[in-house]
């Protein structure tokens, strides 16, 4: 049980490990590869075998997590304030399984502690917004402060990223397969960004991976302003491109501080293997607490 005046409750896309005295509580994910389960709970112990088992071909289901799993989080933060962060909407289930537990804890414990917030981001973005709620639930002034601090963040992340393939995209319904099989064929790189409520758009294609790179420093360089920025940069089993990315990025961009994640396996699911990308949120007033 947490033992703070505020907590927040992530799943396990947000990449961030449970650490119940910092206040931070995960509800995990189960996703099945073939016929292997992999529980996602934040840690990264399992994500290399997960991602083995992708590029051997393996077809992969997810689920969204029970309102029962959401409420078992809910009552180990011992918090008088509590946000749990989803994914948009329109992508997911999860903020209106959360919102039913919130509700139900409401209900049990007869007053209403939990806030559930649809950050309007996913990826590398949820991520860095978790950790920017965590870091700022010791730093910010009253409850209502700090969740509109996070709220702020929210509307500021802007994340980019890109796919080695449309292959994983496409089995998600998100492009046509046609489409897909026409960037395979022709070994192009989509570039993107997601924008307002899980809405993505096109930055580019490259054929490469550092053509990618640059693209991703280019859109940085014009999107971002001069900083100063937080910014994670996340890969999927794609750790040297990804180190060249924050190479890239820390060198052109106003950073206080820039953190490589490997992406959590209920993301590189729909993404693949080899996606890299970052997000970035302006911060000022110095290097957040760890």
């Amino acid at each position: 049980m947490t033992f703070t005046r505020r907590a927040i409750v992530v799943d396990g896309g947000a990449a961030l490990p449970e650490d119940l005295e910092r206040g931070v509580v995960v509800v995990p994910h189960h996703i099945t590869v073939g016929t292997t389960e992999f529980i996602d709970d934040g840690s990264t112990d399992s994500y290399a075998a997960f991602y083995r088992l992708l590029r051997a071909g393996g077809t992969t289901a997810t689920a969204t997590p029970s309102p029962g799993a959401y409420l078992e989080a809910f009552r180990r933060c011992d918090a008088d304030t509590v946000l749990c962060l989803t994914i948009p909407e329109r992508w997911s289930g999860m903020h209106s399984t959360a919102s039913l537990a919130a509700g139900m804890l409401a209900d049990e414990e007869g007053r209403r502690r939990v806030t559930v917030l649809d950050t309007g981001t996913a990826v590398g973005g949820i991520a860095l917004v978790a950790r920017c709620a965590a870091s700022l639930s010791r730093s910010a002034g009253g409850a209502p402060g700090w969740e509109e601090s996070v709220r702020s963040a929210c509307e500021q992340v802007r994340v980019y990223g890109a796919l080695a393939t449309l292959t994983y995209v496409a089995r998600s319904g998100r492009v046509p397969a046609l489409l897909a099989g026409i960037s395979n064929t022709l070994r192009v790189r989509p570039v993107f960004k997601l924008v307002d409520r899980g809405e993505t758009g096109r930055v580019g294609l490259s054929r490469t991976v550092p053509g990618a790179i640059r693209q991703l420093e280019r859109a940085a360089k014009e999107d971002l302003g001069p900083g100063p920025l937080w910014i994670v940069v996340f890969h999927a089993d794609a750790a040297d491109d990804a180190s060249a990315l924050a190479d890239r990025l820390s060198g052109a961009l106003d950073t206080v501080r820039c953190e490589t994640i490997a992406l959590s396996p209920i993301f590189g699911a729909h993404t693949g293997p080899g996606t890299i990308g970052f997000a970035a949120l302006p911060w000022p007033g110095g290097a957040p607490p760890d």
